[in-house]
């Protein structure tokens, strides 16, 4: 079982803004969602994992070894594929993996061509092999950055933002790809997309201005708020004068209705219990950090 360990993190830039105000985690194996509205720190963390960016303090430790201060042998282990990924133009999906393997390390002909090819077959891009980059689809784009981050077998694999501008149908298939893959490494899923970590993670850390507010098992952060969530719908002209009277910790259009969701251990007067979710535990903790 490999091991992650995010020991009292943090990051403050030249000017003194605080990107990650130490953070710990611990991660095995499986597929590990990291949540947080744009902004939070998210990317920052991603890139320290990634050895693309050194930490003001704290270590990260891969099975006991310091990834801070021996970079060069966990890049051998890492897969990254960052929010924005680029492709070259008028490169086809097999001589640009080709050429990336190379630039990985895998020197071996025939080991780069049985790699390139099992790639390929697994994120179905197998009949696109010669076919330019450029002109794939958001979501094919997305699955070839998948490729190119397994190339050299790595044992972590780094996907920040990964379904962001997919529509319904490529995302499913991308998040089944990365389910797939999550059994065998170690997957940190970073988004803002509540619906990708529940459906795919089995643990989840919430983090908000660089803070970690949260973190547990999905089903078990989820269970702890049985009872405690209610629902309203409200004229929107009265927002203002609920948030200033119930603990307000989201809202949302259903039927161009607006419903208000609040928390607490006995319903409001005229609120009605609902079943709690993921979503509810995420907006929970931006607007009460640390009550998880």
């Amino acid at each position: 079982m490999n091991t992650l360990s995010i020991d009292r993190l943090s990051l403050v830039y030249p000017k003194g803004t605080r990107a990650l105000d130490c953070i710990s985690l611990h991660i095995e194996n499986g597929m590990f969602g990291l949540l947080g509205p744009n902004g939070a720190g998210k990317s920052s963390l991603m890139k320290i994992l990634a050895t693309l960016q050194q930490p003001t303090d704290g270590r990260v430790l891969y099975n006991g070894t310091n990834i801070v201060r021996d970079s060069a042998g966990i890049k051998k282990k890492l897969g990254f594929l960052p929010q924005d990924f680029g492709v070259y133009p008028r490169v086809s999906a097999y001589n640009l993996l080709q050429h990336l393997a190379i630039l990985k390390g895998v020197c071996d002909a025939q080991e780069r061509k049985r790699q390139i090819c099992g790639l390929l077959e697994k994120v179905n891009l197998t009949s696109f092999k010669n076919k330019d980059v450029y002109t794939f689809s958001g979501g094919m784009k997305q699955r070839f950055g998948v490729a190119q981050a397994l190339l050299g077998r790595p044992e972590i694999l780094i996907v920040d933002e990964p379904t962001a501008g997919l529509d319904p149908e490529e995302r499913n298939r991308f998040n089944a790809l990365l389910s797939d893959i999550s059994e065998e490494m170690i997957v940190i899923l970073s988004t803002h997309l509540v619906e990708d970590v529940r459906n795919l993670c089995s643990q989840v850390a919430i983090i908000d201005k660089g803070r970690l507010i949260g973190s547990g098992k999905p089903s078990e952060m989820i269970s702890a708020l049985k009872g405690k969530v209610w629902t309203k719908k409200i004229d929107k002209k009265l927002l203002s004068e609920y948030e200033h009277n119930y603990p307000v910790i989201s809202c949302r259009y259903i039927e161009r209705a607006l419903h208000i969701t609040t928390f607490g251990n006995r319903p409001p007067e005229g609120f009605s219990p609902v079943k709690p979710t993921l979503e509810h535990v995420y907006f929970r903790a931006l607007k009460e950090p640390h009550t998880l």
